[in-house]
């Protein structure tokens, strides 16, 4: 993923065995981010304050703790600058829209996967690669 494609490709003995794209990644989850808290708290952030929500709490599936972080923007109704805690699982609501559409291309992708490739991509799992993945192999 980098801040706006999401690539999924199934890559054996060298090379590309079956691939998909997607025209979301990181710049909409961070627009999820934004558009959620103008909604729900009536709090405009920009890009930076939304990618590091983004970075720092977010998660696609439920954590054991709910993880807080204090932010800072400006409140849409009096205009004036203030301060909210976000909480993960607000973050992970925000970005599900888009999460699921990139699980659906994963999935996709599988689907076009050839069965012996896909038993061993069951063994061994997969690897997300790219500016903000972290490089995290997922089971």
């Amino acid at each position: 993923m980098d801040g706006g494609t999401t690539e999924v490709a199934v890559i054996s003995l060298g090379g590309i065995v079956v691939s998909n794209s997607l025209r979301i990644a990181g710049d909409e989850l961070d627009e999820d981010i934004i558009n959620y808290l103008k909604r729900e708290e009536n709090l405009f952030v920009g890009n930076t304050t939304a990618e590091q929500i983004k970075m720092t709490i977010g998660c696609a599936t439920p954590l054991m703790t709910d993880v807080p972080m204090e932010i800072r923007g400006r409140d849409l109704l009096t205009g004036l600058p203030r301060n909210v805690t976000v909480k993960s699982s607000q973050a992970m609501e925000a970005m599900s829209e888009s999460v699921r559409k990139i699980i659906d291309t994963i999935k996709q992708t599988l689907e076009k996967t050839p069965p012996e490739l896909a038993a061993d991509l069951v063994e061994k799992g997969i690897y997300l690669a790219g500016r903000r993945s972290i490089n995290s192999k997922y089971r």
